[in-house]
């Protein structure tokens, strides 16, 4: 009997070892994000994998480098790393005086499978994987955890945080005498948050999940002798998608979160190729459009011309119903190479 159980505990053993040999690992690096008026560091932030070890998530001293966008990146443990179980984070919001910590199980499968998936990107047709596992920290205790590949951004989860006291000798060691409202006070390195927090009438709390609504929508081309070759968004809670390919010949409409940024590339019969670049939309305006929409009616954005670039509008368009979208600049276009 008892040599039975040691046989069973041995093929335990081995089939442990030889899953974790076939741990499928990918290269990425994590990074930090921040909204752009609501500055923060992480004081302690980690991501861990299944057998214990991390990587922890670098932090500019003030982070505002804007909601979804990469930060900080240090080159850290092997280049090929395991997908992440857990986030552990701990970090200072400025604006509101406040630390915030939480940990959570991150979920895997989701992230193993656009792991294996992988991205192309359009210029080399190339395919590749996610290269960056970004963590975004919001006021509120918004955490929001994304993975970025190429053009393409997905959101991986939203977590919240809770509130937490860490004494200024354990985050300032060398300054330990001084006071949390001091170290907090960036009017001096970010004077337009305080600015824009006096403008709002406070801090926009809710503002980062109202970004997460999502609408059915896609982009089009109206434009006699040109082909749509190319489309790319930025959307306002962070994520990203680019079509070209297959997947603009089906152009099909998806959910998504409201676009912040529109990029088209049309094609002549030449194959010359012409960008049109929308960036930034008016945020009020573009959010307006979309919360006033039929929400039974999928949404359309057009770009539209005549063969010669006279005559330029981009139309919001539901059925029939076409307003047109006024605040953005339509001679920014060039060549693409």
């Amino acid at each position: 009997m008892k040599s039975y159980l040691l046989h069973i505990l041995l093929l335990i053993s081995i089939t442990i070892s030889c899953q974790n040999r076939m741990e499928e690992k990918f290269e990425w690096l994590p990074t930090e994000s921040a909204p752009e008026l609501y500055p923060m560091n992480i004081y302690k932030g980690n991501l861990y994998f299944e057998d214990g070890k991390s990587v922890y998530i670098p932090s500019s001293l003030i982070a505002h480098n804007g909601w979804g966008n990469s930060g900080s990146t240090h080159t850290q443990g092997e280049d090929l790393k395991p997908v992440p179980v857990k986030l552990e984070i701990t970090w200072a919001s400025f604006t509101e005086n406040k630390f915030y910590t939480g940990s959570w199980d991150l979920p895997k499968e989701k992230m193993l499978k656009l792991f294996q998936e992988g991205v192309v990107w359009y210029g080399t047709r190339k395919k590749e994987t996610y290269r960056q596992i970004l963590v975004g920290c919001a006021p509120g205790g918004v955490v929001v955890v994304w993975m970025r590949g190429a053009e393409q951004q997905v959101e991986i989860a939203r977590f919240q945080a809770r509130e937490t006291k860490i004494a200024m000798s354990d985050y300032v060691p060398e300054n330990p005498s001084i006071t949390q409202k001091e170290y907090f006070d960036i009017s001096k390195e970010v004077p337009e948050a305080l600015e824009n927090i006096k403008k709002k009438g406070g801090i926009q709390y809710g503002l980062w999940d109202s970004y997460r609504k999502k609408y059915t929508w896609r982009t089009r081309i109206e434009i006699p002798n040109y082909t749509f070759d190319n489309t790319s968004y930025e959307m306002f809670n962070g994520e990203m998608e680019e079509l070209f390919d297959e997947s603009l010949k089906k152009n099909e409409f998806k959910e998504r979160a409201v676009p912040k940024l529109l990029d088209f590339i049309i094609a002549d019969a030449q194959g010359k190729r012409t960008v049109w670049e929308f960036k930034y939309l008016d945020e009020e305006e573009i959010m307006g459009l979309f919360k006033q929409a039929n929400p039974n009616i999928p949404i359309e954005i057009v770009l539209r011309m005549n063969k010669d670039f006279t005559n330029r509008s981009l139309i919001f368009k539901q059925g029939e119903k076409e307003i047109p979208i006024k605040k953005i600049d339509l001679d920014n276009m060039w060549e693409y190479e």
